[in-house]
């Protein structure tokens, strides 16, 4: 199978925390861009799993980036449809590196996915907390709680569309986590931004990198 220097993103956007993560993602498309990287988009309703299995199939992208609702056997696209599964379809991750910013899937999708090839699988083994604040709901990239959630999370796909293997992008994304853990809890922090931290401390305790921690682009 002949894998390719290609970014496959999936953005759904039907619900409030579909919404921020797809105008979040946006970032990692702009530095694949600068990268030279091919970009195969689904975005809104595209995010079906008819897309998904064909540009799959049809480009090998080496580098996968999921946003959407999950849980520990699936991750979903537009609507919640299953995009991919445990025992259904997760050999079709063989020789991938994936990012999956969905609640759960790394305790038994991931898991699964590297046993059937996937070179790494980073995700969280619950769910995976976005605080955010209502009043810059219809603003997200303007909502100063949510970036100190989704710039750290962003560092794991920029991080290895940068030529870095997954386990530095996963140890990257971790140390961003925290120094924002330690703004959160300090008196320069917003009353918002401080009561948001035990959902910071939720995401660092359960960020996990499965597979090989030496896989590069």
């Amino acid at each position: 199978m002949q894998v390719n220097k290609a970014l496959l993103i999936t953005r759904p956007n039907h619900d409030p925390g579909t919404n921020y993560l797809f105008y979040w993602a946006g970032e990692v498309i702009l530095m694949a861009q600068k990268k030279g990287i091919t970009v195969l988009d689904l975005s809104k309703d595209k995010a079906t799993k008819k897309n998904f299995d064909s540009y799959l199939k049809r480009n090998q992208p080496k580098l996968i980036f999921l946003n959407g609702h999950g849980n520990k056997d699936s991750i979903l696209g537009f609507n919640d449809e299953p995009l991919i599964s445990m025992d259904k379809d997760d050999h079709l991750l063989n020789g991938k590196i994936i990012y999956a910013r969905s609640c759960d899937a790394a305790r038994e999708l991931g898991a699964s996915a590297v046993q059937k090839g996937a070179l790494a699988f980073i995700g969280y083994v619950k769910s995976y907390r976005l605080g955010y604040s209502p009043s810059s709901i219809t603003r997200p990239l303007q909502d100063k709680i949510a970036e100190l959630f989704l710039i750290p999370s962003n560092l794991i796909p920029i991080a290895v569309l940068k030529g870095n293997s997954a386990g530095h992008a996963n140890s990257n994304s971790l140390k961003a986590m925290r120094r924002n853990f330690r703004f959160m809890l300090s008196s320069n922090a917003s009353a918002a931004q401080r009561d948001a931290a035990r959902h910071m401390w939720h995401n660092i305790q359960n960020q996990k990198l499965l597979g090989d921690d030496s896989a590069k682009l």
